[in-house]
């Protein structure tokens, strides 16, 4: 799997709300419930990482003013993965809805 730029992470995190409220509208409400907790959990992990607070903005704010160089690989995997796990929920809401 090829990690992401910060850059393209930050427009990730930031687009977690959007996608999860134009998701699954018509979704039983446990499945977006499960997708709300997933979402939320994923952005709060990313927040520990980048020691911002737990929103979707912070966590894209925090990623922007980092310095590319002080980017590890580790880093920029947790985050992928974090934005990866986000994605795999609200997905697995939308596809609730069909």
């Amino acid at each position: 799997m090829k990690t992401s730029s910060p850059a393209d992470l930050a427009v990730a995190f930031r687009s977690l709300p959007r996608r999860l409220e134009t998701s699954g509208e018509d979704a039983p409400a446990t499945a977006r419930s499960a997708a709300m907790s997933a979402v939320e959990a994923a952005i709060s992990a990313a927040a520990g990482l980048v020691g911002s607070s737990a929103s979707a903005d912070a966590v894209a704010a925090a990623i922007i003013e980092r310095r590319p160089e002080d980017w590890s690989d580790s880093d920029l995997t947790l985050l992928q993965s974090n934005a990866d796990s986000a994605a795999r929920a609200i997905r697995t809401l939308a596809d609730a809805d069909d």
